[in-house]
């Protein structure tokens, strides 16, 4: 165990015997450059969350060319959500110090305002390319929850996003002088000091985060099978996280409030978003019982379908013929085009049929003519 220069343990799990030696909460690559393990492992997350929507995206005949859009523009606009969403409600701060709001290195993201940055350029995405929005949402939430499991523990390595003073099995005590987050009272009132080096002891939530999005990629993972329309999957989603982190968040000590109350604002909105995935999903339940709705849903895409690979070479096709036809200014849809080329061959048979009017002897003694 690699321990610092006073020998003692960065973090101790007392309930459960584990010590955890000194670690830094940054690396150095070639003495130069120093990249936060935070956010070295939201990049890994981002990563997997891709590359777990295209594996998705594939099986279900989806082409994966749209994930690649996709993807650039969630990560850029969900870190740009979760930058807004928390200078938002740290207001203050910020105002005082403007210069700091362009300054992600040092902090301060939030995953709510992450998610609503990544479903507003999502939906935008799939606007301009006429795929639904909610089978890619379906398809990207298993890994969105696999991407924040691995993110929290960048809370591990800053030694932050804590809850308050516990003694349940998974109380965590860490060095004083190390503490990334939020001390309050009480855990100065019940630090220990062990060996001469002193500990506050917290509830480790950015554990239990971890497990909750564990638990929802498998759990979405096994019964997306029993899925009835589009959309549903990401509701279980919503609706789990939100139940989770609604429990979660009355625990930490640093939660973002709203402007001068005592109420934590990703509980509030944890608490609205649980309620209206439970009562949509409820309804629409009843609805498929009820045979009063047939919603129009392919767990794998026909060929030609929008969002697949066949209906985007149509697009592009489509696309390439009205450039060359120099109708730029025209609103692109496939569909527009197949109505054009069909008004344009009914154009041309009417033009090669007689008029009804003439009879056949004046039309012969026109081409005599």
């Amino acid at each position: 165990m690699l321990l610092d220069s006073s020998g003692a343990a960065s973090i101790i799990f007392p309930n459960l015997g584990i010590s955890i030696g000194y670690f830094p909460s940054t690396i150095t690559l070639f003495g130069k450059f120093s990249i936060a393990f935070y956010g070295l492992l939201i990049a890994i997350g981002m990563v997997l969350a891709v590359v777990v929507a295209m594996a998705w995206a594939k099986k279900t005949h989806q082409d994966t060319d749209d994930y690649v859009d996709l993807a650039i523009a969630v990560i850029v606009f969900g870190i740009i959500g979760a930058r807004i969403y928390y200078v938002l409600f740290t207001l203050d701060y910020y105002l005082a110090n403007p210069a700091q709001i362009i300054n992600i290195r040092g902090g301060g993201l939030a995953i709510y305002g992450g998610v609503i940055g990544g479903i507003i350029a999502g939906f935008v995405v799939c606007k301009v390319k006429k795929i639904r929005f909610l089978r890619v949402f379906d398809t990207i939430v298993p890994g969105l929850a696999l991407a924040q499991a691995i993110g929290r523990w960048g809370n591990f390595f800053n030694r932050e996003a804590f809850g308050e003073y516990t003694n349940s099995l998974f109380a965590m005590q860490i060095k004083y002088d190390e503490v990334g987050g939020v001390v309050t009272d009480l855990m100065k009132k019940n630090m220990v000091t062990i060996d001469g080096v002193q500990y506050i002891q917290v509830a480790p939530t950015f554990l239990y985060e971890c497990a909750l999005c564990l638990l929802i990629f498998i759990l979405i993972v096994i019964f997306r099978r029993f899925q009835q329309y589009n959309g549903e999957a990401a509701l279980w989603y919503l609706g789990a996280y939100a139940l989770g982190r609604a429990w979660i968040e009355g625990m930490r000590t640093d939660s973002l409030m709203i402007w001068n109350t005592d109420i934590a604002v990703s509980q509030l909105l944890s608490v609205a978003v649980f309620a209206g995935a439970f009562v949509l999903l409820i309804i629409n339940r009843i609805r498929l019982a009820r045979k009063s709705w047939e919603p129009d849903f392919e767990k794998v895409l026909s060929p030609g379908a929008p969002g697949t690979v066949e209906y985007s070479k149509e697009r592009h096709a489509a696309k390439k013929a009205r450039k060359k036809n120099g109708s730029n200014w025209e609103t692109y849809t496939v569909e527009g085009e197949e109505e054009k080329a069909a008004e344009e061959i009914s154009e041309e048979a009417s033009e090669e049929v007689p008029s009804e009017k003439e009879t056949p002897a004046e039309t012969e003694a026109e081409e005599t003519e």
